[in-house]
């Protein structure tokens, strides 16, 4: 054997490797979930939808690493998500639900509002090798994932928690609403206070406050959540306002401007029916992720390396950049 010849029989045989490589990527489908296989041609459709849809919104599809190509990035980003639908889709929450055709109709005809009607959609479709049904397949799979969202939140959302919620940001959920007059000396805002009533408030803080922006609105300093009143105006002035009842008027109050004369005029705090859709999407969001993240872990999830490889705990299919990077199979998930 020459020393030659060894190169040759190395380059020979690294080329094998990658034409079974190659083969062996090509004949797999382009993932597995669970029992579902998508298929290339599936994953091609997909990205033609997403690439339509994010350049429609002037985002990219995908954000590629140092070195990919802006296709391969729509292609693993493509995937994420479908990966996804499909966790959802195969979980037992899903049973029995599913979209509401009104929802899709009303989506697809905003759309077209904002293209400009139902031919130009058409013409954009059919100029990325699109169809409307394709475009409404993908609606209804999106609405669907919401409504089985949506059950998995209430199904993982403890009432008790809801109330504990509320409670911590009451400030948030109570508006106040303000009205002041400042004066320079004490002596003036006693005055003031011995004469003012609800009736006459708007009246003497435009003759007589030197707070000329409020003053010219009859002292009125705005309408405000309780967080934000606190956060925005002087602490000694907060105290004394929120210490008064509903209409009814301080004597001199003293802060670093001056000396006041406060009315709170209204102070509404929202019942907890009525903001409890609000917290259900504050905390919803994190019972979602953190049943999602379980989806991850149940489901055997098998990606080509073509496209990349599944990292569970943040449900992305990522970059293969060398045989380092993909870990060993954990659990279920690969």
């Amino acid at each position: 054997m020459t020393p030659r010849s060894l190169p040759v029989r190395a380059l020979v045989a690294l080329v094998a490797v990658v034409l079974a490589l190659s083969a062996c990527s090509t004949s797999s489908p382009a993932a597995t979930i669970g029992d579902e296989e998508l298929t290339h041609e599936e994953l091609r459709s997909e990205i033609a939808m997403f690439r339509f849809l994010t350049g429609l919104s002037g985002a990219p599809c995908g954000s590629p690493v140092e070195g990919e190509s802006q296709n391969a990035a729509c292609a693993r980003f493509t995937l994420s998500n479908v990966i996804q639908q499909e966790l959802v889709f195969g979980a037992d929450e899903a049973g029995g639900l599913s979209a509401d055709p009104a929802e899709v109709r009303d989506a697809i005809a905003r759309l077209e509002q904002d293209l400009g009607g139902a031919a130009e959609l058409d013409a954009r479709l059919g100029a990325e090798g699109l169809t409307r049904q394709e475009l409404e397949a993908l609606a209804r799979r999106l609405f669907l994932v919401a409504e089985i969202q949506q059950v998995v939140i209430e199904g993982g959302l403890d009432e008790a928690e809801l109330r504990e919620a509320y409670e911590q940001q009451l400030g948030q959920f109570t508006t106040v609403e303000v009205s002041h007059i400042l004066v320079e000396t004490e002596e003036e805002a006693a005055e003031i206070a011995g004469r003012a009533t609800v009736d006459n408030f708007a009246k003497l803080a435009r003759d007589r406050s030197i707070d000329e922006a409020s003053g010219r609105d009859g002292g009125r300093l705005g309408v405000y959540s309780e967080a934000q009143f606190l956060q925005r105006f002087d602490p000694d002035f907060t105290a004394a306002a929120l210490a008064l009842e509903p209409g009814t008027i301080s004597g001199p109050v003293q802060t670093r401007f001056g000396w006041h004369v406060i009315e709170l005029v209204r102070r509404d705090v929202a019942a907890f029916e009525d903001v409890r859709e609000q917290l259900v999407a504050q905390q919803g969001a994190g019972v979602f992720d953190a049943w999602l993240r379980d989806r991850y872990t149940q489901v055997d999830v098998e990606v080509n390396p073509r496209y990349g490889r599944l990292d569970p705990a943040t449900g992305e299919v990522v970059p293969v950049r060398s045989t380092a990077e993909t870990p060993a199979p954990t659990g279920a998930t690969r």
